[in-house]
């Protein structure tokens, strides 16, 4: 890292316009407040719920909470920034529709490229190539919107007949649980697919097995770290309040309630798709168990995992000796040198000589 004498400028890049806004903006506060300030200029960029990209002045408003009203701008950065933290969440950010445009540009960021943010990013995409390389994932029926347009009953004959009931509809694009339903009957069914639809043109279904639920987090390097697996309990399925509002979910790590073997296969089998899907830097790897098989099943990959005071990634990290200050610096550290095989983000600056300064 840099000395304190010549910090890097580090731009947080944070907002968006997908329906995980909210998310990314606590992800940034507790990044931002875990960054040593001595080490990083550290350069504000947010994104408004329009996709207007703010000026410093309004990028701290947005990032206290405050309502901005901006007019609309187009991408830019920050000048002279030597890495972007890109912690952006769902489509039009978690995709790989920015880091393309860093890529373009050639500046050094956190986490995965274009092509392993939008494989990961698209859970029907993921499932297809994780399955060929056979890695076990639950079965799914994929659907188009020009499909459900076309003849909404046909669409609910498929689904009933190939997924039955219970099933869980997910929006194919988007995380933190936004957008998903579990599905008891045909009605609800119908009405989780006109919620699902409203973030995008593909939903997939699964069906809804009684099973636990386990993440294991990741940590590029030489080689990659993967931490034990965490098992999450909570009343009811995972949702978006569990995640995010109730902090009523616990974590148990390590999760000593499974097998030694199993534990290592689940860690295995995270590295192999952080591997398969082409990403780097990071990723969260959930898994379900099959409560009536005792069989498990890789559930979706995350390339840019929550880094809220109550998300699992940065505690998964925890369990196994890397504070949330220190996972920062690792993923910056990462960054900057480039893939650890060689394939790097594009050229990678020295930090500039400059005085500390708030401004762009």
């Amino acid at each position: 890292m840099s000395s304190s004498t010549n910090p890097l400028a580090l731009t947080l890049l944070f907002g968006g316009t997908s329906a995980e806004h909210e998310i990314s903006l606590r992800s940034a506060r507790a990044v931002f407040e875990h960054l040593d300030k001595r080490k990083y200029e550290i350069r504000l960029q947010g994104i408004s719920r329009e996709g207007s990209w703010l000026s410093a002045e309004d990028s701290a408003k947005l990032l206290e909470g405050q309502s901005v009203q901006a007019s609309m701008r187009p991408p830019y950065l920050p000048t002279d920034t030597d890495v972007v933290f890109p912690i952006l969440h769902g489509p039009m950010g978690e995709d790989g529709t920015v880091q393309g445009w860093l890529e373009l540009m050639e500046v050094p960021f956190v986490g995965s490229g274009c092509l392993g943010s939008a494989l990961a990013m698209d859970k029907s995409v993921a499932k297809h190539v994780l399955r060929s390389a056979d890695i076990p994932v639950l079965p799914w029926t994929d659907v188009r919107f020009a499909q459900w347009q076309a003849n909404p009953e046909d669409v609910l004959d498929l689904v009933e007949r190939k997924r039955h009931f219970p099933c869980f509809v997910k929006p194919t694009c988007l995380g933190s649980s936004v957008g998903i339903s579990r599905v008891e009957n045909r009605a609800d069914l119908h009405d989780a697919l006109v919620l699902a639809f409203r973030f995008g043109d593909s939903v997939l279904v699964e069906p809804a097995i009684q099973a636990r639920e386990f993440e294991v987090a990741i940590l590029d390097g030489v080689p990659p770290l993967a931490s034990l697996p965490g098992e999450i309990c909570t009343e009811g399925w995972y949702d978006y309040d569990a995640k995010y509002t109730k902090d009523d979910a616990e974590l148990h790590v390590p999760a000593d309630s499974i097998p030694p073997r199993m534990a290592d296969g689940m860690r295995d089998l995270a590295l192999q798709a952080f591997r398969v899907l082409r990403l780097r830097g990071l990723a969260r790897v959930d898994f379900l168990l099959d409560q009536n098989t005792g069989r498990f099943a890789l559930n979706e990959v995350n390339t840019m995992p929550g880094f809220t005071s109550i998300s699992m990634y940065p505690k998964l990290m925890e369990s196994i000796g890397i504070p949330f200050a220190e996972l920062c610096d690792r993923l910056i550290s990462l960054a900057m040198a480039g893939h650890p095989d060689g394939e790097s983000h594009g050229a990678v600056p020295e930090p500039k000589e400059r005085e500390m300064s708030a401004g762009q």
